[in-house]
Parts: structure tokens; sequence; C-alpha cells
């Protein structure tokens, strides 16, 4: 008793409890007036408007609610602070509108509508906005990545399986491999986003409403695409939550990776790229060292960004299909947090890579190393004698041992070498002409002949960048049609009320 007499000393005995209003409540209006408080004003008026096209209530009281709305929205809102008269950012508001329409006007407002379908409207409005800026940027960087790729059609390098030397390749293969893994992403995220962008409105609490409301309407005031249509699920479903989640993982994951690569091409063992000044800073007790800062800051944002997206999931799991705070206002801007991180990464990348330097030169030498053509050599060995892949793998793989073992580079095989080895192998000796052998040990040829659909050679590659620049022009006009129909939607209901 005496511990609980101290609690409500320090606490109070009316809502809201101070411990209360400090830790959950005030956190969460100060998350309602930076994100939600435009959308919140569109919904209203959106739902006002069609109201009154519904006859449910009269057009002069609507036309008052409706003035008395973009009154509130031309206020500096940030700048209010959580007074705990009221729950949250809606109650303060429909405070205002009952202290300049009178309650019984402003009251009219809240027919056929609650907080539940109200929140889950809020939260598509800004996540749809938020990506549009997503699938802008990975354009953008798409962008800057076709650039290099055209500039390095013909810039032979080793490619690497279990991060070692494989085969010869191009650099403008490999990162049309990381720009098709970015063109995967944008559409991932153009998914969530088509997802998510339905309108939970007229679901009311869950179950609709008595009024002959138009959902129809709403949905087209706000620029959505339609309707999430059972009421249920307007108010219980969450995945557009995990989709966008999930997209968001995804593509950090893939960005990772690729700076994972792009690290270690920097050093000096590698000394593949070249960043100019403004992206590395230097050390500060080693004049020599040019540290790639900027992007090894990418690589922890990137590792935030899925963690702020994997909270998600975390919260979400096992929690009721229906109504519940924890979907609301404190798990929202996990994913807020981790689209900001990624913009960052995706902002510092595209400027990395728009100035970067190649050492082409020393990705040609490394291409002649680790004899790499090694599988050529083999593939000749099947196409011009006749012998399955197994037996000429066996015979070039003697080949590589044999010159390893006497310190000799692979341009240094020759006829005999073959024919020793083949004899050693097969009991047979087999022939090849110089001429061939240095033809299949050249990497230059070695790319060239790989033409097929997907291969690394020139031609193949610039037919490849070709289809992705046609494709990346569709893209950049499908997220301009996005932008401008949610600008537009905004205007329009506000030229509708004009025209009330």
């Amino acid at each position: 008793m005496i511990l609980s007499s101290h609690i409500e000393e320090m606490e109070g005995i009316a809502f809201p409890a101070n411990s209360f209003k400090k830790n959950i409540l005030k956190p969460i209006f100060d998350v309602q007036k930076e994100y939600y408080f435009y959308p919140f004003m569109a919904i209203s008026k959106a739902h006002v408007i069609m109201l009154i096209e519904q006859d449910i209530i009269q057009k002069d009281e609507g036309k008052k609610i409706l003035n008395a709305l973009l009154e509130i929205e031309s206020m500096d809102f940030k700048s209010f602070e959580y007074d705990d008269r009221f729950e949250d950012m809606f109650f303060m508001i429909e405070n205002m509108l009952e202290n300049m329409v009178g309650r019984d006007i402003a009251g009219r407002m809240h027919i056929a509508r609650s907080r539940n379908d109200i929140d889950l409207c809020e939260f598509r409005i800004v996540l749809r906005e938020m990506l549009v800026e997503v699938l802008k940027n990975i354009n953008t960087f798409r962008e800057v990545l076709i650039e290099l790729i055209n500039d390095n059609l013909n810039t032979v390098m080793p490619a690497y399986t279990h991060t070692q030397p494989a085969q010869p390749s191009t650099l403008a293969h490999y990162l049309l491999a990381i720009y098709d893994a970015l063109r995967r992403d944008f559409e991932r995220v153009l998914i969530a986003m088509k997802g998510l962008n339905k309108s939970p409105l007229g679901a009311a609490a869950i179950t609709t409403t008595g009024f002959k409301i138009s959902r129809e309407r709403t949905s087209e005031l706000l620029g959505f695409d339609g309707l999430v249509e059972n009421s249920y699920d307007s108010i219980a479903g969450v995945d557009y939550l995990t989709q966008t989640a999930s997209a968001l993982m995804i593509l950090n994951t893939n960005i990772s990776k690729m700076l994972k690569d792009t690290l270690d091409f920097c050093t000096k063992e590698f000394n593949v790229y070249y960043l100019t000044d403004a992206y590395v800073q230097a050390s500060s007790i080693m004049p020599q060292k040019r540290n790639p800062s900027s992007l090894e800051q990418c690589r922890p944002l990137a590792g935030k960004a899925i963690g702020e997206a994997k909270v998600i999931f975390d919260v979400l799991y096992n929690t009721p299909y229906g109504d519940i705070v924890d979907s609301e206002e404190q798990l929202q801007p996990h994913l807020y947090d981790s689209i900001k991180y990624t913009l960052r990464i995706l902002e510092v990348m595209k400027n990395v890579f728009g100035t970067l330097r190649v050492n082409k030169e020393v990705l040609f030498e490394r291409a002649h190393e680790n004899f790499i053509t090694a599988t050529e050599l083999a593939d000749v060995l099947v196409r011009q004698k006749g012998l399955s892949f197994r037996e000429s793998h066996y015979i070039a793989s003697e080949i590589v041992k044999y010159l390893i073992e006497n310190n000799m580079d692979s341009d240094e095989i020759s006829e005999q070498i073959i024919m020793d080895i083949s004899q050693k192998v097969l009991g047979r000796s087999i022939e090849l002409e110089q001429s061939t052998i240095k033809t299949a040990l050249d990497p230059v040829n070695f790319v060239e002949i790989r033409d097929i659909i997907g291969g690394p050679s020139p031609k193949e590659s610039g037919r490849m960048l070709k289809n992705r620049m046609d494709e990346l022009v569709l893209d950049k006009e499908t997220v301009v049609k996005w932008q401008a129909k949610f600008h537009n939607a905004y205007k329009n209901i506000n030229k509708v009320i004009s025209n009330l």
C-alpha cells in the first residue's frame, strides 16, 4: 500500500500517468507530427468531400469543415508541442477544429471513420512516397553503372569463384551482373509500393459502417490504385510492412556484397579501382594512406538498414490478426529509418562510381595469370580431338600442375608438354599446334568466343547493355508517373474543395 500510494503520488491518478505520458504518448506525438500531419489532413479532406457528395452531411457544413482544415493545414504544425489534454495529434486537431467551427459541425467529420482506418491509410501514404524516392535513387545509380559498363566492354579481367581467380571475363560482364541485381531490387520495391498503394479507408474500426459511403471515391481522391477490399484485411493485414521490409533487406544485402568487392578492388594489393580525392580520407599519422572511408561508411549503413527492416518481422511475429498497437506509430519509424539509410547509401555510391577510375592495365595483366584459361584448353581438346570433357579436364589439370612444379607460366606450354602429359594420362600422345595452344590460352579470345546469351564477349555484353538502357528509360518514366500521380491527387483534392 505504501508503494502504491507513492506511485500514485508520482504518477497521478488520472489519465495519462506521468510515465505513460513521458515514455509513450509524447514520443508518439513527435512521430505523428513529423510524418503524419499532412497525410492526416489529406485523408480528412477527402473523407469530408466524399460525405458531401454522398449527401451524408450538408454541403454548407462540409465546406465549413474543409475551410477550417485548410486553415489548420497552413499552420506550422511541427512547432506544436505535446499537450496532455489530448491523447495524440488526432485529438489535438479535432479540438482545433471544434474551436473553429463548433463541436456539432466538427463532429460530423468523424462519421463513418475510425482511428483504425485513418492510421493504416496514413502509414501507406508515407511509405509510398518514401519508396518513390528509393526507386528514383536506384535508377540514378543504375544510370551511373551503365556509363561504367559502356566504358569497360573490352576491359578483360579475372572472374572469381570461391574468392579465387577462375576464368577470364570483363569488367562490363561483372558490372552487368550487379546492375541486373539492382534491376530486380527496383522491381521488388515497385511491387511493394503497388501492394501498399491500396486504400483501407471505409473499413472504419474493422466492419465498415452503416452509412452509404463511397470507399472508391476516397481512394481515388488520395491517389490509391484501389481498395484493400475486405474491411477486416484493411485493418488487420500488415504484410504491406513485411513486403516492404523484405525488399529493403534484399536491396541492402545486394549493396553490401558490392561494397565488399569494391573495397577489395580499392586496396593496393588489388589496385583495380581508384577513388577520387573527394571520397577518400587521409590517415592522421601515415601520410601515404588513402582510406576509402566513403565506402566504409556505407557498409555499416547497409547493416543498419537491414537491421531496422528486420525489426518489422521481430515485432509483428505472433501478434493478433486485428487492430493492435504493435504495428502502429512505434513500429513504422523503423521502416522509415531503413529507407533513410538506404537513400544515403545510394547517393554516395552513385557519386563514387560516377567518378571512379579503373586500372584496365592491371586487370588485363591479371587475366593472363593463374592459368585461368585452362578451361578453354580443355575445351579445345574436346572440340578438336574428340576427347571426353573429363579426359581433357584431367589433362589440362596435369599440365597446370606440371607448370607450377617447374615454375613456368601458361605461355610456356608447348606441343611437347601436351604430348607428354596426354601420353601419361591416356596412354597415347595428343598433338596440338602451337598456334592453337596460343589462341586457347589467350584471355581475349577466351572472352570473345563466349558470345552465347549472357556471356562476357563484348558483343554480347553490348547487346545486354542496350537492352538495359532501353529498360532504364521505361523504369524512369514509371517512377515519374507514380510521383505525378501522388502529387496531382493532393492538388486535385484542393481543386475539388474550391469548386464546391
